[in-house]
């Protein structure tokens, strides 16, 4: 007995040693991520404009516009690198919506301050602060709703966070 009582105790600590190295896993990853659990689980990017007046009837270009926060960037709709994750947006018409086209802005050269060749790293294709997607759009009298969705993946000067999907949700309104 006693040393099935001295088996359990041994389990149990063995419990508590992989409870602490999953711990210690969790804050490496926050390390990785370039801040704390809250900054990661944040888009770091938002829609601004959600209501837009049209003529209806025939294609109108509409200007989306998004931000990202401060200090980030996102790689732009044709970043310059095919492994990286760009910028895509995707709109699903509906109720006599109709999208005719769309034209994302240009990125911005964006040189990262890490990697090789004398402490400076690659230069990218970005979006930071305010870019825009132009949408050409037809659109029935009346109100409609336009929804979608905003892949990309936001980025600090050290690390990427996870790609993230922002829900893209418009009021339509055709006069």
């Amino acid at each position: 007995m006693k040393q099935s009582f001295g088996l359990k105790v041994q389990g149990s600590g063995l419990l508590v040693l992989l409870l602490a190295l999953a711990g210690a896993s969790v804050s490496a990853q926050e390390i990785q991520l370039g801040g704390t659990r809250a900054a990661a689980q944040k888009g770091h990017v938002v829609l601004v404009s959600d209501a837009i007046e049209v003529s209806a009837g025939k294609p109108q270009l509409v200007e989306l516009r998004f931000r990202v926060d401060q200090g980030f960037h996102i790689n732009s709709h044709t970043p310059k690198d095919g492994l990286l994750i760009p910028t895509v947006l995707k709109l699903d018409a509906g109720r006599g919506l109709k999208v005719v086209s769309e034209e994302y802005q240009k990125g911005s050269s964006f040189r990262l301050s890490v990697g090789s060749g004398g402490g400076q790293g690659e230069t990218l294709d970005v979006y930071q602060g305010d870019f825009r997607v132009n949408v050409r759009l037809a659109v029935p009298k009346g109100a409609s709703t336009l929804t979608g969705t905003l892949h990309y993946q936001a980025c600090d000067n050290i690390a990427c966070f996870p790609p993230k999907t922002l829900p893209v949700m418009i009021a339509v309104t055709g006069e």
